[in-house]
């Protein structure tokens, strides 16, 4: 491993802000074997119980480099942790890698030539294979083309576009400049909203599946416990779409569509996330997002009585 005061021009930097140690090795190996080798990777251990270090010491290589925070602290705010892995950065380029999902030997150097193509684009993403624990595919992503304007890719986000946080790469100067990534509960709905904030000059997509996303008990996608949180971040990512989903010029007939279809949508959308994140948990948990729902302001009465029909009847 690289001494965490060694400095040298790199293209890209994953930053993977490790917890849990069961998948941790592997998703390191995935990184480590890139094509392309121009990259650094940073790993933080968040003060884990477990023995990240000792894993860690497996990979002899000059590109990494492991730091140990001397408390926890993605437990009280991930999106603290995030931020404080994005300042070890120093590529031009960055990306969020987790301790658990994988990467195609072939992530980066896709990306170099439409870098190099879309120069002022800040927001690139790959597709995504979705897995179960033991790495069986379970679900496909979509193609988009190459190029989305932010207003295509916010319509796109909002009729099925798949989120997901490591299958972004970001340019690194921008995103700080932004305030890093967007603060939400649990980190829930951060990945979708940060990508919103850098989308101002477009998305670039691949055309290739680059990135294995992983489903797991022990990831915070599949943690029921939390759905109080993740209700809470829905609110908050709603009210954020509000103020940040900049109202698009008409100026043609698609731009026309795209306004007025994302104007109309939206509350659908947000009521429809909530619903399906309720019905995804047991009643008793429901239960216990009841007052949240209830006392929201950015649902009408009639939205309310929709999701109590659809969720606690």
């Amino acid at each position: 491993m690289r001494n965490s005061q060694e400095h040298h021009s790199v293209k890209f930097s994953f930053v993977l802000p490790a917890w849990k140690g069961r998948y941790l090795a592997e998703a390191v190996r995935s990184i480590l074997r890139q094509d392309y080798r121009n990259f650094e990777l940073i790993v933080v251990d968040d003060c884990s119980p477990e023995p990240l270090g000792e894993i860690m010491k497996e990979f002899r290589d000059n590109r990494v480099v492991y730091h140990r925070n001397e408390k926890n602290l993605g437990g009280r705010n991930l999106v603290g942790q995030w931020n404080r892995c994005l300042q070890y950065a120093s590529g031009e380029y960055v990306v969020l890698a987790t301790d658990d999902d994988l990467y195609e030997p072939t992530f980066l150097s896709a990306f170099v030539p439409l870098i190099g193509k879309y120069p002022k684009v800040e927001l690139f993403r790959a597709r995504i294979l979705q897995t179960d624990a033991h790495g069986t595919i379970k679900e496909i992503d979509r193609c988009y083309k190459e190029y989305l304007t932010k207003d295509e890719f916010a319509y796109h986000m909002l009729h099925g576009m798949k989120g997901g946080i490591p299958h972004y790469i970001f340019k690194r100067q921008a995103l700080m400049a932004k305030g890093g990534f967007v603060d939400f509960p649990k980190a829930w709905a951060s990945d979708d909203a940060t990508a919103i904030m850098m989308a101002g000059h477009g998305v670039v997509n691949s055309q290739e599946h680059l990135v294995r996303f992983r489903w797991s008990s022990i990831n915070i996608s599949s943690n029921s416990t939390l759905i109080k949180e993740k209700v809470q971040a829905r609110m908050l990512f709603y009210k954020w779409l509000k103020k940040n989903l900049t109202p698009i010029e008409p100026r043609n007939e698609k731009n026309q569509f795209l306004h007025s279809n994302i104007d109309v949508f939206l509350p659908l959308y947000h009521k429809l996330s909530l619903i399906t994140h309720l019905n995804s948990v047991s009643f008793i948990k429901r239960i216990k997002c009841f007052k949240t729902i209830y006392c929201s302001t950015d649902l009408s009465v009639k939205d309310k009585l929709s999701i109590l029909y659809r969720t606690y009847i």
